[in-house]
């Protein structure tokens, strides 16, 4: 989206702004010449003209004439003179004939030796003027068509990142269309669950009281599960909407920990599902909100489960460190794959697996990211691809709240 948004932009603003420019100065740069051309042309007709009459003045002079120089300077100065002060005669040694040249004049424009005589013709331009404003607009096109260019980059980048913004605000709303189907489908489950194993003990139809406590616990789990999700949801909505509220006190996270695999094992015990935790000895209790912890935990233990083959192991390890806890959550599933590591804690997104049948509503990773920052903490992942994943859930020992 970006590659075509750029070369969109890039055919449509920027080549022909640079064309523009380019052939604006190009026609400057013609301009200039054909000026520049004529008047050269001029210059060598005036030093022509002054040749030819220098040397009609000297043919049929006698030798003797030839050789008083300062004879012969006079006419070079009187036929130079036709032209007033443009065009002066200089001697080998570069000497001006009949003084300097006036100092406004500059330099000469065009200078020619004269054949068959020692002397050079140099021609002035009579109103450098012309050629200084040809300069000037020139260099004031150059600087007018590098600020266009400099728009239009400004233009071109601006334009590129507003659809850029666009495209991801394109994407948010086709994920959160897809959100809202998928979360209507994993509603249907658990709800038609609980209504067919509900109907089932209502009517008297089941009576094993075996058979019955399967299902109360099937009920009370996929209860537990739609309750989940719900939490889920309204925390979003509060934390986006920047309506969160945390209460953070003294807690044992330790028994928070142990409540929340209680919970999470009893909601899952008609599934295949082995839960173990191992936890260091000696973990003080540390300042938290109870709550989001207690949910970060479980959605994290939701994740595992849902991206794990049948036999479904997961390990909870609590460890202590020098000024913080690590609530480490491993299990034996698929694996995230590298291009996908970064992107697992965006809302509404899930990774896409042909292996297992994931539901959920994309939020729990978000929720968790979001409640490690709420603490100052940090939620990382280690995994790889086939071999399962580790998330860890890392908590200060004091939280800057």
């Amino acid at each position: 989206m970006r590659v075509k948004i750029a070369l969109i932009f890039i055919l449509s603003v920027l080549i022909p702004t640079a064309l523009l420019a380019y052939f604006g100065l190009q026609a400057v740069r013609s301009e200039k010449l054909i000026v520049e051309t004529n008047i050269r042309r001029v210059y060598e007709s005036m030093a022509d003209v002054v040749e030819d009459e220098i040397k009609t003045a000297l043919y049929g002079l006698s030798d003797s004439f030839l050789k008083d120089k300062a004879k012969v300077e006079s006419i070079l100065i009187n036929q130079a003179s036709m032209f007033n002060y443009q065009v002066k005669i200089f001697d080998d040694t570069g000497r001006p004939l009949g003084g300097p040249p006036p100092k406004d004049l500059g330099a000469p424009v065009l200078r020619k030796s004269m054949r068959g005589i020692s002397y050079i013709i140099a021609v002035y331009e009579k109103y450098p003027v012309l050629i200084k404003g040809l300069e000037e607009r020139k260099h004031r096109l150059t600087s007018y068509m590098a600020v266009i260019i400099f728009s239009a980059l400004f233009v071109l980048c601006g334009s590129f990142f507003t659809l850029s913004a666009l495209s991801r605000e394109w994407r948010l709303t086709e994920l959160k269309s897809e959100f809202v189907a998928s979360l209507s489908h994993d509603l249907r489950r658990p709800l038609t669950s609980i209504r067919m194993f509900s109907e089932m003990l209502k009517t008297g139809s089941v009576q094993s009281e075996e058979k019955k406590r399967e299902y109360y616990n099937i009920i009370s789990g996929e209860s537990e599960q739609l309750t989940n999700m719900a939490n889920n949801i309204l925390d979003f909505s509060r934390i986006e909407r920047g309506r969160k509220r945390y209460e953070f006190k003294n807690e044992d996270i330790t028994a928070i920990i142990r409540a929340t695999i209680e919970r999470f094992k009893s909601y899952m015990a008609h599934e295949s599902c082995k839960v173990t935790l191992n936890m260091e000895p000696g973990i003080p209790p540390i300042k938290i909100d109870a709550d989001s912890i207690a949910q970060a935990i479980t959605n994290l233990l939701t994740n595992a489960f849902n991206y794990s083959p049948f036999d479904k192991e997961i390990t909870v390890n609590v460890v202590k460190r020098p000024k913080e806890v690590a609530i480490e959550v491993i299990d034996n599933g698929l694996g995230i794959p590298r291009s996908e590591r970064k992107k697992i804690f965006r809302r509404f997104y899930r990774v896409e697996s042909k292996d297992t049948n994931v539901e959920g509503s994309g939020l729990g990773l978000t929720l968790v990211k979001y409640a490690a920052e709420a603490h100052h903490g940090k939620v990382v992942v280690e995994s790889k691809e086939g071999s399962g994943s580790k998330f860890l859930l890392i908590l200060p020992m004091r939280a800057r709240v």
